[in-house]
Order: structure tokens, then sequence, then C-alpha cells
């Protein structure tokens, strides 16, 4: 278990939803209480408080996660229309859905 990625400490996809985060936290804190183990604790505190809303994982995504490969984004950026420029709507759709983790 990677304790710097929240999805991993949650024991959660990274395409989950607020509700099955929040289910997720619950059970892990009842699996580890702070009287217990308080380190454990913490690190499942903060990693709900790092991805508990869609803003916060739009956030980890574009701030605190991994680079993507540059050419595997160019690559999938021309896919989107063989021969001609992307519109703007088609560039701002595939972009949310890179940084949701939606395909």
């Amino acid at each position: 278990m990677s304790l710097s990625n929240p999805f991993h400490v949650l024991g959660v996809a990274e395409t989950a939803d607020d509700a099955a985060i929040k289910k997720a936290y619950l059970q892990k804190v009842r699996e580890h209480p702070p009287e217990r183990s308080p380190e454990r604790f913490q690190a499942i505190r903060a990693a709900y408080e790092a991805i508990k809303t869609r803003r916060d994982r739009l956030s980890y995504r574009l701030f605190e996660h991994e680079t993507p490969d540059p050419a595997r984004l160019v690559a999938s950026a021309l896919q989107i229309g063989a021969r001609r420029r992307p519109t703007e709507q088609q560039l701002r759709q595939w972009l949310n859905n890179h940084l949701t983790g939606q395909k």
C-alpha cells in the first residue's frame, strides 16, 4: 500500500465518487481508530482530506499526482480528429476526461 497515494490508502479506485470515498474512509477509521493506531489514522484522515470531493480529486490530479507522459497525451489528443483540428469543445472534453480519469 502506497501511503503517498490517497486512493491506495483508502482502497478506492481513482474513479470513485464522493459517496464511495466517504464509505471507504469510515470503514478504514473503524478498522484503525485513533486510540489504537494514531499514525495509521492520521494517514487515513490525510488521504480522505486530499480526495473527499470532486474538486479535491481534480486538484490532486493536477498538482500532486504523477505527471502524465507528454507523448501519450499528445498521441491521445491527436486521435480526437484524424485530419482536422479538434474544436475547443473537443479539447475541453478530452482534458476533462483525462484529468478525471474517465475514458
